[in-house]
């Protein structure tokens, strides 16, 4: 599952961290819960309603105890099911309800003989209250004042949802096939896992059987109805939906373009074609982020793009919950306290798709980003990535199973090299492929594959809290380059101090020579033998986890970091550095940006600059108007509307006013040129105001400039 942004995580794991869900007494140590039975498949019948918010139901739950004796079996069905009935291999049976687990008497049931539980149940949500009003379990989708359209549902399992909607084991240490045949009016789509086996229309509803024919666990199981338009396609066999409210067709494309590259490219390096038979990407109402439901993605609406709007937009939500198919869906974490073994690796695999797509830049950018928001997380509290201590399983969902996990996994990448580490995860998917698994067992793959004994790096990034916080400094005398490398952290919570090979880059104008030294004390000074560096960078290609609180850069050090550093997060961070000092160099600033070019510079923001007004930049800002990057593009304009206007300045913006320019760039373009002369250029507003876009910001702006 993805979360709508890392910033709401953050913001969500504030609440955890005050409430103390990683904290005794609140949290406890908890472990994956005994099975009396092996569950082997899941069929329900569910009828809807939409009318009356009601859904009548029907499921087939297939078990095989595990051991003789057996009295009873459990399942889970939560607070909005109304049990109806309960038979055991066609006999009625008595059963009992404690909070979320349902109790099905079962005698003379024996050790490996099958046994099928079919529950009838229905829950009624006429008042929109409760059941179906958002977050986990059964939702449903209703029309607003603008939109009639707007109707439908969807189901969220993960964590323990799904027993919200169907009576099931609904634990991930379980994994079974499954089937849906969910009736609904005739004029909606139906999307489930798996294989679509039939459709049929009687009377006015329309009937769909979807089956999943490999195991699974039950959070991944889900459906969504509405109406849609619907995109089909394939990828080497593999059947390929794209599932969008009706309306929204026209997204389709600029929205989930890279698709079928994302399914090579993943195959390709994991080793391991794309598990299943289908892959649908269904985008929802109501719905925020994204949730790796096996064969049928669910995302949130709000996240479709135009090709206005940036450079395929989605690939970022879009390559997170396909990596799931791989890493939470193929192979499952046992119990939840190794969420990382999904989250963590759903985000790694997104970072290695901008690395794909985009290039180094784009993945330098990914394990910044997840750097810093770990680290605004770590600032309230930390944990062990892996660990039974917690008080409710959605406490997991943070950023130390999300952006610090992406990055430990980055770290794991560098430390063992590309060919070692993918070599392990072919293993490890190949291995545990439809297993429910634990931490170790990703260590033992990852060991036995390789060679090389992980258990060290499990000891200190896995199963200990916290991170390296480092402080660097260096001299230079006699031929000799004395590093001083402090590790800062606190290892009162357990955080340890880490041992670690770190790279220094020893430039020698805009050259770089490498040099490895070995982390292993609080404080250490290490002697290389060089010629007078221009500039010494600590882990010059941000080979792993860690916090550099301050850089003690000089001022003759920063426009040699600034122009040639191997790492965009280290080049960004030395423009800042010159940009507060009291010399700034404004030719060179714009020769080397001027080069940075890509539909991913290593430069991804420039605000810092644009804010300085310097108008020797002009011509500079000028020549970013065709930029590749929209964002560059867009800082441009407003750089330029900080500058007194000339006529070729006024030119170049009314230019820009397009109904084919970036959104913002358009946007950002009409608020300039309203502020140097609303009515000289009225008339690209009146013809802003006529543009389309999807909601409707440019009409927006334009009608504001026309008051």
């Amino acid at each position: 599952m993805r979360l709508l942004t890392l910033i709401a995580t953050a913001l969500f794991c504030s609440t955890a961290y005050s409430q103390g869900q990683f904290q005794p007494p609140r949290a406890k140590i908890q472990y994956a819960p005994d099975r009396t039975c092996d569950l082997t498949d899941l069929s329900a019948d569910i009828d809807v309603d939409y009318e009356k918010r009601t859904i009548t139901g029907s499921v087939t739950n297939t078990f095989v105890p595990l051991r003789a004796g057996l009295k009873s079996i459990l399942l889970h069905a939560g607070p909005p099911i109304e049990i109806l009935a309960v038979t055991a291999n066609g006999n009625k049976v008595t059963f009992k309800r404690a909070e979320r687990d349902l109790i099905v008497d079962v005698p003379n049931v024996q050790k490996g003989k099958e046994v099928k539980v079919v529950v009838r149940y229905r829950s009624n949500n006429a008042r929109g209250t409760g059941f179906g009003s958002g977050g986990g379990g059964w939702h449903w989708i209703s029309p607003n004042a603008t939109n009639k359209d707007r109707v439908g549902f969807w189901t969220q399992g993960e964590t323990r949802y799904n027993s919200d909607w169907v009576p099931t084991w609904d634990y991930p240490n379980d994994l079974a096939t499954s089937t849906t045949r969910t009736t609904v009016p005739a004029d909606w789509g139906l999307i489930g896992n798996g294989e679509l086996v039939s459709e049929t229309t009687k009377n006015g509803r329309k009937t769909a059987v979807w089956r999943m024919t490999k195991p699974h666990a039950t959070y991944l199981l889900a459906i969504y109805g509405g109406l849609f338009d619907i995109k089909k396609d394939s990828w080497s066999g593999i059947d390929l939906w794209y599932v969008v409210p009706k309306g929204s067709g026209y997204l389709i494309d600029s929205s989930f373009g890279h698709t079928k590259d994302m399914l090579a490219f993943f195959s390709e390096r994991l080793g391991v074609k794309y598990p299943w038979n289908k892959y649908a990407q269904c985008a929802m109402y109501d719905f925020g982020g994204g949730m790796e439901n096996v064969t049928a993605t669910n995302l949130g609406e709000g996240s479709l793009t135009e090709p206005r709007d940036g450079y395929y937009l989605m690939d970022s939500l879009n390559s997170h919950e396909l990596g799931h198919q791989w890493f939470g869906d193929l192979v499952t974490c046992k119990d939840w306290g190794d969420t990382w073994l999904n989250e963590s690796f759903a985000t790694f695999m997104e970072s290695i798709y901008m690395e794909h797509s985009r290039g180094a830049n784009a993945y330098a950018h990914e394990v910044e980003n997840n750097t810093q928001a770990y680290l605004q997380e770590a600032r309230r509290y930390k944990r062990p990535i892996s660990t039974r201590l917690y008080s409710d399983p959605d406490d997991m969902f943070d950023s130390h199973s999300y952006p610090k996990g992406g990055v430990v996994l980055h770290t794991l990448r560098r430390w063992l090299g590309d060919e070692n580490f993918f070599a392990g995860l072919k293993k490890y998917l190949e291995t545990w492929k439809h297993t429910p698994v634990e931490s170790t067992q990703l260590r033992r793959i990852m060991t036995e594959t390789t060679g090389i004994n992980c258990d060290r790096f499990w000891a200190q990034w896995i199963e200990k809290p916290g991170h390296p916080v480092l402080e660097y400094t260096w001299a230079y005398a006699g031929g000799k380059l004395q590093l001083t490398v402090k590790q800062l952290q606190d290892t009162k919570d357990g955080t340890p101090v880490y041992e670690t090979e770190c790279k220094v880059g020893v430039f020698h104008g805009t050259s770089m020579d490498v040099k490895t030294v070995m982390l292993s004390k609080a404080s250490e000074t290490f002697e290389i033998t060089t010629n007078q560096p221009s500039a010494v960078v600590l882990d010059p290609f941000q080979d792993f986890l860690r916090e550099i609180p301050k850089y003690n850069w000089t001022e003759t050090e920063l426009p040699v970091i600034f122009a040639h550093a191997p790492n965009a997060s280290d080049r960004e961070r030395a423009l800042g550095l010159m940009l507060g000092g009291t010399s700034i160099d404004y030719t060179l600033m714009a020769k080397v940006l001027a080069a940075d070019n890509g539909i991913s510079p290593a430069f991804d923001s420039l605000n810092q600059l644009a804010n300085k007004a310097e108008p020797t930049l002009r011509t500079f800002w000028l020549s970013e108007l065709g930029h590749k990057n929209y964002q560059r593009r867009a800082t441009a304009v407003q750089a330029l509307a900080k500058l007194p206007p000339d006529p070729g300045t006024v030119k170049a913006l009314r230019a820009q006013i397009t109904d084919a320019s970036p959104i913002q760039v358009v946007i950002n373009a009409i608020n300039a040129l309203k502020a140097w002369d609303a009515k000289g250029n009225r008339d690209v507003f009146e013809l802003a105001a006529k543009f389309k876009d999807r909601r409707s910001r440019i009409k927006r702006a334009a009608e504001s400039a026309l008051k």
